[in-house]
């Protein structure tokens, strides 16, 4: 286990929070400098922040496999027993922000490649790290990657996210897709003593409110709109601001949401929801005008649960309680679903999901480790199929 800590911890010191990927990246290139059968290439989502891909190429030509993780954290915050960028081991865990999401994995992802190199291992086929930026906020750095075409060749994906939870290991196939969205109003001010001059934002939005929230329930319970492995497509509205003081009628106001798709009732269609109930709201000159602001659109991911990537995991991890599931949340699988209609895709890796994101992240040492001998068997054993 000993021999597997370096790079998590060099990763972990590397303070990525929402931004410098490029330090996390230029990192990751200088593990593989030394191989000659190795290429890598840096790709710029945005200034500083960097994805990279790491290609390994086999003794003859084959499929393609691909370890993909995430080189962006979350904020600290206040309040850790340990320093959060440290790396800190105690009782066999370490601790830092992005223990488990998602350095952990990338660095099992690197430990198995490097192993492979190492131990001089034939394959056919080609093995490749994908790492990508801003998967917290927005996923850019994956759809910069699949939008211009670099992923197309790849057979097989596995996110190295963290799926451990209290009994079980999840290999998730499947995720609902989430747009991010803010709808404004604007009206016209007065004096509320004489609020028929004036167009009052906050009861144009109360009315788009109630409108749109009627037809999501509509949509939500609605059996032709159901998945049988991700449910329903649903809105919550989540964030509403409006109005300066007591006495005026407000000019201004806004409404947030986030809309939760499944495959049969998806982005489009969601988003299409919004603009009808906007352009009829707008041909009301007594109401305020309404517009949309799209923050994030990612579709919804329904890829096999029952093809060589999976059952290669399985094989893999025998000693492990593998469940095939859903998410109902989101990652990056809403990007590579679109690479091409036969990706085979799974979310796996070290690291207990709730811990994500919390004051005191963790992962635990030996399940880390693990994971290495895990996703080098998987890899090996999908690209012999």
């Amino acid at each position: 286990m000993e021999k597997y800590i370096d790079i998590l911890r060099d990763l972990i010191q590397i303070e990525s929070v929402n931004d410098n990927e490029k330090e996390v990246a230029e990192y990751i290139e200088k593990l593989f400098k030394d191989y000659d059968n190795v290429e890598t290439q840096i790709i710029d989502s945005y200034p500083n922040r960097s994805n990279i891909l790491v290609k390994v190429k086999g003794k003859e030509k084959g499929k393609i496999f691909a370890f993909s993780g995430h080189l962006d954290v979350v904020e600290a915050g206040e309040g850790w027993t340990y320093p959060p960028f440290e790396g800190k081991i105690v009782d066999n865990k370490m601790y830092g922000r992005g223990t488990s999401d998602m350095k952990a994995g990338v660095a099992a992802s690197l430990y198995a490649i490097l192993e492979i190199l190492e131990e001089g291992v034939e394959f056919k086929g080609e093995i490749w790290f994908i790492g990508t930026v801003g998967e917290e906020v927005g996923m850019q750095g994956a759809l910069d990657l699949v939008e211009k075409g670099l992923l197309d060749d790849v057979d097989a994906i596995l996110i190295s996210e963290p799926t451990k939870g209290e009994d079980e290991h999840l290999a998730i196939y499947a995720s609902k897709g989430s747009i991010m969205y803010t709808v404004n109003a604007k009206g016209r001010a007065c004096h509320s003593s004489m609020p028929e001059i004036g167009i009052n934002a906050i009861t144009t939005i109360t009315d788009f409110v109630t409108n749109v929230q009627a037809k999501f329930d509509e949509i939500t319970n609605d059996e032709k709109y159901q998945n049988a492995d991700l449910g329903s497509t649903l809105n919550v509205f989540s964030m509403i601001e409006g109005g300066i003081q007591f006495n005026s009628v407000p000019e201004n106001a806004s409404i947030s949401g986030n809309i939760r798709t499944v495959p049969e009732f998806g982005s489009e269609q969601s988003i299409k929801v919004l603009e009808d109930a906007i352009e009829e709201n707008n041909k009301d000159d007594s109401k305020a005008k309404l517009s949309l602001e799209l923050i994030q659109v990612l579709d919804p991911a329904l890829a096999s649960k029952e093809n060589d990537l999976i059952n290669s995991l399985k094989e893999s991890a025998k000693d492990k309680n593998i469940v095939v599931k859903a998410l109902i949340g989101t990652c990056e699988l809403s990007r590579y679903i679109h690479i091409r209609d036969d990706i085979q895709l799974v979310v796996y890796g070290p690291g207990v999901t709730k811990t994500a994101h919390i004051v005191d992240e963790y992962v635990e040492l030996d399940e880390y480790s693990e994971n290495v001998r895990i996703f080098k068997d998987t890899c090996l054993r999908f690209l012999e199929r």
